[in-house]
């Protein structure tokens, strides 16, 4: 599975935006010129200013000049596109079947299964070699990986890695219902 990059960072004029104007904040901050901070970092005044507009995103090597003749470290200057997304919900345990939980710009997915006694399918989530985590709220589980049964109550666990099938169905009388996570293989 080929991996993606964050959704903030798909789209380079955005990051040129964001990275220029925390280093011209910095600057300021400083009550610096755009001329000392570029004969510091070994750039033109222009380019340095390009930099600072958005409209040029600077290579490693000549970001690293700028943090050090602005004081910074590359995690100061880079610690905005570690973004914390947080999103709240709840399963829906009058639904049935799959449902996704989880938030697009994570790694990790997660999915709910409310199933009827009987009930069966697969997992609610794609696999490819990922590292899987199933958890039984409620009632109980059959789980199939890569062709190994495991049965599973409630409030028990299963985790996996390189699963590439996986199965479910609901077992005894009651509905099941069960969390699922699913990262990316390494």
């Amino acid at each position: 599975m080929a991996r993606q990059p964050a959704d903030h960072l798909n789209e380079p004029d955005d990051l040129a935006r964001r990275l220029g104007a925390r280093v011209r904040e910095r600057r300021q901050a400083q009550g610096r010129t755009l001329a000392s901070v570029a004969r510091e970092a070994g750039v033109s005044v222009s380019y340095l200013s390009a930099i600072e507009l958005g409209t040029n995103v600077p290579s490693l090597p000549i970001l690293a000049r700028l943090v050090h003749a602005l004081r910074l470290t590359l995690h100061e200057l880079l610690k905005g596109e570690q973004r914390l997304h947080v999103r709240e919900g709840a399963v829906d345990h009058a639904a049935s079947g799959p449902s996704d939980l989880h938030h697009a710009a994570m790694r990790l997915r997660v999915a709910s299964v409310v199933a009827e006694p009987g009930q069966s399918g697969d997992a609610p989530l794609p696999l490819g070699n990922a590292a899987v985590f199933v958890f039984v709220e409620r009632g109980a589980l059959q789980v199939e990986v890569d062709g190994v049964p495991y049965a599973l109550g409630q409030g028990d666990a299963l985790d996996a890695v390189d699963v590439t099938d996986m199965r479910w169905q609901a077992l005894g009388e009651l509905p099941a219902v069960s969390l699922w996570g699913a990262s990316p293989g390494r």
